[in-house]
């Protein structure tokens, strides 16, 4: 069950009606049927009378001191208004009360012992009382005390140790949440100051693979020109691998690369795997359609061709074969390449590749397609006992001018 602050505050604030409602029936109940009766010996009208006048006293201090001047003053320290707050609720108690023992000198029997206690307070208020007396005679004004504040001095007091409790808890609330936005707020600089040193790293790394190629390029180029007037082939190898290294290292990180690059990668790889090989491979190769008008994303035709050679001819104890077409019909590409299976390496019977298609590489291509062409493509991985082939049919984005200098 989901907490709810607004039902909960809802069900204390009526709990806490509740309470203040018991507390005035109970001390009705005190007055009207033990205090007023014992305390004056008078008759039902002086009973009822002088019972209705404290009670209603006491409601009206209890929710003037406890919810006005006390919040406003008391909690906040600020003594003088205070004190103005208190002399006025004293005088205007002392007031009402002047009134109030008059009205019950006139209900009182007035003679013996009934009535004694009510006619001599009168008698006692008439002579010495003056607006000013509940400040100058201590007689008067514990008078005044006794008879409309006795009964709601115990309770104030209870509201005013329960307000401060409330408010220290909520100040040590408060605090504890501000530590916490104080450990969150750490806890995001450290977070920053990790993520300008990861990107410090980064930054180094990069450099420090702009000077590493740099360096392997001017290699290559130094082993090109002494090789290329003693072996020409050897050298147009070298010069094929630089091309290798060169789009891998700076065409990769593009979003699209014109399909021409792709290609040429792969033309310069079969050539590279013919003098690697030798005529321990045959390799067929078939393009047809225009490579410049379209765009690809870089290295993806590349996984398949390399996972031919991987798998098949560098496995193979004997002869293998690899063979690639490559079809361009309008903007829809159709590749297909299909490699032997080295005897020692086949299975009986052979496996179904259509829920996982091939090996590490392969999978992480179909994860690609998936992601840069979904919708536009059709992959096929097929598997027999001697063969592995792939079909891809793919659809292409035209490589027009704005295009692609914008990828």
């Amino acid at each position: 069950m989901r907490f709810n602050p607004i039902s909960s505050e809802k069900s204390a604030k009526i709990t806490r009606i509740i309470y203040h409602i018991l507390a005035w029936i109970a001390l009705w109940c005190i007055a009207h049927y033990y205090s007023i009766p014992a305390l004056t010996k008078d008759n039902v009208s002086v009973v009822w009378h002088a019972s209705a006048a404290v009670f209603l006293q006491s409601i009206s201090v209890f929710y003037l001191l406890g919810y006005v001047v006390f919040p406003r003053f008391l909690y906040t320290r600020k003594i003088l208004p205070l004190v103005i707050s208190l002399v006025i609720v004293f005088l205007l108690v002392h007031i009402t009360n002047y009134y109030e023992f008059r009205h019950l000198a006139s209900l009182t029997n007035g003679s013996g012992e009934n009535g004694f206690y009510v006619t001599k307070l009168w008698d006692f208020f008439q002579a010495r009382s003056r607006w000013t007396s509940c400040f100058t005679d201590f007689d008067i004004a514990y008078t005044d005390y006794a008879w409309s504040l006795y009964y709601i001095t115990p309770l104030l007091a209870i509201k005013v140790m329960r307000d401060i409790i409330n408010s220290r808890t909520k100040n040590m609330q408060l605090e504890m949440e501000r530590l916490q936005l104080e450990k969150v707020n750490l806890n995001l600089q450290t977070q920053s100051l990790q993520l300008q040193k990861n990107n410090l790293n980064l930054e180094l790394s990069f450099l420090k693979s702009q000077i590493n190629p740099h360096f392997l390029f001017n290699t290559l180029n130094a082993i090109y020109t002494k090789t290329v007037d003693v072996d020409e082939q050897a050298a147009d190898l070298v010069l094929k691998l630089s091309d290798l290294m060169r789009y891998s290292l700076y065409e990769s990180s593009k979003e699209n690369v014109v399909l021409s690059k792709e290609i040429s990668y792969i033309e310069n790889y079969l050539d590279l795997e013919r003098a690697r090989f030798s005529d321990k491979v045959t390799i067929e190769y078939q393009l047809t359609g225009n490579p410049e008008e379209y765009l690809i994303a870089p290295l993806l035709l590349v996984s398949f061709v390399e996972n031919a050679f991987k798998h098949g001819t560098a496995k193979s104890k004997y002869a293998s074969y690899v063979n690639i077409s490559i079809v361009l019909d309008q903007n829809t590409l159709y590749f297909k390449i299909k490699n032997n299976i080295p005897q020692h390496t086949r299975q009986s019977p052979p496996r179904a590749r259509e829920d996982k298609v091939g090996g590490f590489g392969l999978s992480n291509t179909s994860k690609r397609l998936q992601l840069l062409y979904p919708d536009r493509h059709k992959l096929s991985v097929q598997q027999s006992e001697s063969e592995f082939s792939v079909d891809l049919e793919l659809e292409l984005d035209s490589a027009n001018v704005v295009r692609y200098f914008s990828s």
